[in-house]
């Protein structure tokens, strides 16, 4: 069985953080809405976030890191963005709970939120937690996933609402052969519901025919008519795309040419979209964009479909870098993300993204590299993610 510790530092290993990049003077430039620092993690309040912020509805935050915490294995966290921004550890998982949360936290509508782990539970497979943020905080497993099962394992993806009062999940969907070896994780949609002991239907499978061997990791985005859109990153083009999941009847997903990434407007998302509420959507990749640090991206599903790139992050920029978490509104039309890297203690830190403000030339570093090389992902970087597939966007 796979540990926590056998997934530490996925992007890593796959050429994150351990890239050599030259520069050239004069710098490139980039243009980059406003992009405003808001509170750094220091490790006893969490380590290099991947999970994005939930609003709690009361101008307060609520997210996940998958290490640390009281037992080492992940914690819940609240932000306030008030002020200069606090981050205070809320809850700790204990592997009977769960261990090692990616993914972020989704409302349940009563105070309550629930959750995914790719580790721990019952089987060792993962599972659905319910987080209570009054007084200390408590964690308890709602459900569990087996190594192996039929409706999936190691879920890193965060629930959605169904509209029911369910909500839809994914997983990378592992099997395994005689000999206990995993094999052919293909991926799949699976929908949950929290009443009683909490029960986990399967809705849908991917295929290698429609991903290229690539794994779902991001969770799914209502568009408000009843279907979905997720992100796959290298499916298709080796860049990654968005799907349309319309979860009526057996469960369809449709691939979309004008839904894939090229580089240019971003790379390998790992996050989920986010929806602006005027048809519109919002989402991060962690390569990419004008300096190769990642950027956040619009897409618009409607008509023939778009990808643009709305802003770059730089690696060493003071910005941070390398994305992996979806945004969040704020409520008053931005939003707030999070980057694996940078902050005052180069940890990651939690950021403001205003998609309407004036574009601004900002310096960013220039790889000296070639094209494809200074975007990150060259033939052996390509290789070397595929190499440890699922990407377990964690450890960073």
């Amino acid at each position: 069985m796979k540990t926590a510790a056998s997934f530490v530092r996925p992007l890593a290993l796959a050429g994150i953080g351990s890239l050599a990049f030259a520069t050239l003077t004069p710098q490139a430039t980039f243009a980059v809405p406003a992009i405003t620092l808001k509170g750094s993690f220091d490790g006893p309040n969490g380590s290099r976030p991947s999970a994005a912020l939930t609003s709690d509805g009361n101008g307060k935050f609520y997210g996940t890191t998958q290490i640390g915490g009281a037992n080492g294995v992940g914690g819940i966290f609240e932000f306030d963005p008030s002020g200069s921004g606090s981050i205070t550890l809320k809850g700790s998982f204990d592997n009977a709970n769960g261990s090692g949360p990616v993914a972020a936290l989704t409302s349940a509508g009563n105070g309550k939120f629930y959750g995914t782990t790719p580790f721990g539970g019952d089987n060792g497979g993962g599972g659905i937690f319910e987080f209570d943020p009054s007084g200390s905080g408590s964690i308890t497993l709602k459900s569990s996933f087996s190594i192996g099962g039929a409706n999936g394992a190691y879920p890193i993806a965060a629930l959605t609402p169904a509209g029911n009062g369910n909500f839809y999940g994914i997983t990378p969907n592992y099997s395994t052969n005689s000999n206990g070896v995993e094999e052919n994780y293909y991926g799949t949609i699976f929908e949950f519901d929290p009443s009683g002991s909490g029960s986990i239907t399967l809705k849908s499978s991917f295929s290698y025919d429609t991903l290229y061997g690539t794994t779902p990791v991001a969770a799914l985005t209502s568009a408000g008519n009843g279907k979905f859109y997720g992100t796959i990153a290298g499916a298709i083009n080796d860049y990654g795309t968005i799907f349309e999941f319309d979860p009526s009847g057996s469960g369809s997903i449709t691939f979309e040419d004008s839904f894939r990434f090229d580089g240019a407007n971003g790379a390998y998302p790992y996050a989920a979209l986010t929806s602006a509420g005027n048809g519109k959507f919002y989402g991060t990749t962690p390569f990419g964009g004008d300096n190769g640090g990642g950027g956040i991206f619009e897409f618009v599903p409607s008509g023939s479909g778009s990808i643009t790139l709305k802003s770059s992050f730089s690696i060493g920029g003071a910005n941070g870098a390398y994305p992996i978490a979806a945004l969040t509104p704020a409520g008053n039309g931005k939003f707030y993300g999070t980057t694996s890297e940078g902050g005052m203690n180069n940890t990651g830190f939690i950021f403001e993204f205003d998609p309407g403000a004036d574009s601004v030339p900002t310096p960013a570093p220039l790889p000296l590299m070639g094209a494809g090389a200074a975007f990150g992902w060259s033939r052996r970087l390509r290789r070397r993610i595929q190499a440890v597939r699922p990407v377990f966007p964690v450890g960073l």
